[in-house]
């Protein structure tokens, strides 16, 4: 009998996360679709000489990696560690989140426990998203500097080493970096996709590239097309701000839903400790919790994607 009702755990797990998915990536296409009609309706649609000049050349610099999504955001975290590393971390949390499931619950739920291994890929996602965000935020400032050490008579390259003296990390080693690698002999065009090879998924550091480079294929006011740049990211920081205090009120109620089920089972469990042993004692109750655990995770996923809003 326990081993029938774990087999059933297993399936009500597969079968609701291959549903969750289904009607995720479906909803996502639909969006996709929504947007690329109001795009063409807009005429803001990129031809291709456009869209190869904001990816770079991107069969060639590879700027963002298609083999593994882990690497994506190891590289938008600056490389911590390698690759390898994360695949250890992730097989050792699922271990010990096995291990531990299985020694606390004493049932075929305790498998759930091997949810521990995501953490590591959590963790690795939140310090990609902050570096990247501080990146960004960081990157109107340094263009502002390239564009007054440009007005002083100071070359492109050497404002750049001006932005990695007076800049703090993220921004400030990335330009240094690439005035070191312009400095030892490589392209500036190489140096510059290199650039966003280690920082893949910034747009407004494409828009920079794309722009410079441009500019030394047909020349321009460099010093205003950065001066643009700079403005332009910081309205939409402003934008974006304001659409946080607008949305504010969702992610909260969001947040309140999502820790509810924990403080009223925390609430039940100091009042009346044996009222919610059946679920952890009973293979009946084993099923009802693993596939309650199942539908909180993805209503907590569902709540999370519909309180964002896409710029």
């Amino acid at each position: 009998m326990g081993k029938l009702v774990f087999i059933a755990v297993i399936i009500v797990v597969v079968i609701v996360v291959m549903l969750g998915q289904g009607i995720y990536w479906v909803y996502r296409g639909w969006q996709e679709s929504q947007s690329q009609e109001v795009s063409r309706r807009l005429g803001l649609t990129l031809g291709d000489n456009e869209a190869r000049l904001l990816k770079i050349t991107m069969g060639d610099a590879k700027v963002v990696p298609t083999d593994s999504q882990l690497e994506v955001w190891l590289n938008q975290a600056g490389q911590p560690y390698p690759l390898r590393t994360l695949h250890l971390y992730i097989a050792g949390g699922g271990a010990i989140g096995l291990v531990m499931g299985l020694a606390a619950l004493r049932g075929p739920v305790g498998v759930l426990g091997m949810g521990l291994g995501l953490v590591p890929i959590l963790l690795i996602r939140s310090q990609a998203s902050s570096r990247i965000r501080r990146l960004t935020e960081q990157l109107p400032d340094a263009v502002d500097l390239m564009s007054r050490s440009l007005q002083a008579g100071i070359g492109l390259t050497e404002s750049m080493r001006t932005v990695a003296e007076e800049l703090p990390a993220p921004i400030g080693p990335e330009f240094g970096h690439v005035y070191e690698e312009n400095n030892l002999g490589r392209d500036l065009r190489d140096c510059l996709t290199n650039l966003l090879r280690r920082n893949p998924g910034c747009f407004d550091l494409q828009i920079f590239v794309s722009s410079v480079l441009l500019q030394r294929d047909t020349g321009g006011n460099l010093i205003e097309i950065l001066q643009s740049i700079a403005k332009t990211v910081r309205s939409r920081f402003l934008f974006e701000g304001k659409l946080a205090a607008l949305t504010s009120e969702a992610k909260f109620t969001a947040w309140v839903l999502g820790s509810l089920p924990f403080f009223v089972t925390g609430m039940i469990s100091f009042k009346n400790p044996d009222y919610l042993s059946p679920l952890f004692s009973d293979p009946l109750g084993n099923l009802l919790l693993g596939g309650c655990i199942c539908m909180f995770s993805f209503g907590v996923f569902l709540m999370s994607d519909f309180s964002k809003v896409e710029v």
